[in-house]
């Protein structure tokens, strides 16, 4: 705002309308025009941009170069935005009932996913010919992700799969079965076993990603090389939140994950 003192800028006194300094002013009417001249008013004004312009005191300041191409671009962002949003959503449908179809799960039950377990989803989507959408150019220059994994869940050794059922209609409303796996374990699919742990603690480092909630009544399971002990070897560590008869459908899931998720060696590197 430009501050204009005394001298620039008077007001009327019975308008309050701002006026020129040397322009006579404006007659009142009844008493306020026998009244005796006021002296100049040193009261400070404050000017807004728009009055500014219209006394001619400033012109318009000119977009830079910069700003205008990023108001050009946010303006083809908004309406790439929303179309990206119905393609993203619209493929992780189908893919997600892709999945379900491949391990025979029922559509009531919703599916979470993360890192290589992200990357299993693709390929199973890929499988049944199911593409993923690209991702539009002005929205990658912004920091969007790609529908569905990333370049970083495609390189994931270890992978995360939730089951849960989300209907509230549904009798088993609120009950859960989290899967981590380890894609690198190097156990033959034909050689992996489910084994209820009575012990977390056998579950390996994999179980310490599914510790329980407190209050929740949860069972653990772990698919190993056929051990049982803390020196078995483990493929994947299972959480139930009263699902322990889908315990075979993560297993299966498990077992499927070196057909899905190839190409990475024991030490969690690509495979040449």
């Amino acid at each position: 705002m430009t501050k204009i003192i005394g001298s620039q800028i008077l007001l009327d006194a019975t308008t309050g309308m701002v006026k020129p300094t040397g322009l006579p002013a404006r007659a009142s009417s009844t008493v306020a025009s026998q009244a005796p001249p006021r002296p100049p008013l040193t009261d400070i004004v404050d000017l807004s941009d728009a009055a500014r312009r219209t006394m001619g005191r400033e012109q318009p300041t000119a977009l830079s170069a910069e700003r205008d191409q990023e108001i050009r671009r946010i303006g083809t962002a908004i309406p790439a935005m929303a179309d990206w949003a119905s393609a993203t959503s619209d493929y992780m449908g189908k893919a997600a009932d892709a999945f379900r179809t491949a391990f025979g799960l029922s559509d009531s039950i919703s599916i979470t996913s993360g890192g290589a377990g992200t990357a299993m989803m693709d390929a199973v989507a890929t499988s049944r010919g199911i593409a993923k959408p690209k991702l539009p150019s002005v929205l990658a220059e912004a920091g969007e992700s790609e529908a569905g994994a990333t370049a970083e869940d495609r390189k994931a050794g270890t992978g995360f799969i939730g089951l849960s059922i989300t209907d509230q209609q549904d009798p088993r409303f609120g009950q859960k079965l989290d899967v981590a796996f380890n894609r690198s374990a190097g156990i033959a699919p034909e050689s992996m076993t489910l084994v209820r742990l009575d012990d977390p603690r056998n579950g390996g480092a994999l179980a310490k990603l599914l510790s329980p909630n407190g209050g929740d009544d949860a069972s653990m399971f772990a698919v190993t090389d056929g051990g049982a002990g803390r020196n078995a070897r483990v493929a994947a560590a299972i959480r139930s939140v009263g699902m322990d008869d889908f315990a075979t459908s993560a297993l299966a899931i498990v077992k499927a994950a070196g057909r899905y998720l190839p190409g990475l060696t024991e030490s969690g590197t690509g495979s040449q």
